[in-house]
């Protein structure tokens, strides 16, 4: 695929910018602005080029690979990792706790709102049909 190679030309009534094809441009011929509609004779000669296009972005790599020590390395066997000794346990004690927390938290939450239910039903009157239909006049 080929680039058309052109010119950078800038209107001097508005400073629109523009890339003109070389193709375009004739020795002579005025152009007009397309935002303000100027006329203007451009300086072939002394306009400059336009940059060039930045360098590609650099790939990032990946962290080099840990070295295995030869105390590591057994014949037959691959290398040996070391992981953390959890107990039976301690993996099963976290779940629970935090689903006997959020329970905590939920009968909490209702036993405040049938506590406060008139000022709860003061702020938002529909919530009077929820605690009639459980039953709390």
């Amino acid at each position: 695929m080929a680039i058309a190679m052109g010119m950078r030309l800038e209107c001097p009534a508005c400073a629109a910018a523009y890339d003109v094809p070389d193709a375009l441009l004739k020795p002579g011929q005025p152009v007009r602005c397309v935002r303000c509609h100027a006329l203007w004779q451009p300086d072939t000669e002394t306009t400059p080029d336009p940059a060039p296009p930045p360098p590609p972005p650099q790939p990032v790599l990946p962290p080099a690979p840990r070295a295995i020590t030869p105390a590591q390395l057994q014949p037959g066997r691959p290398p040996a990792v070391s992981a953390p000794a959890r107990s039976p346990r301690a993996s099963l004690a976290a779940p629970v706790l935090a689903w006997a927390a959020s329970l905590a938290v939920l009968v909490g939450a209702g036993a405040a709102l049938v506590y406060h239910r008139a000022a709860v039903i003061e702020a938002w009157p529909p919530a009077a049909h929820l605690f009639l239909a459980l039953g709390l006049h």
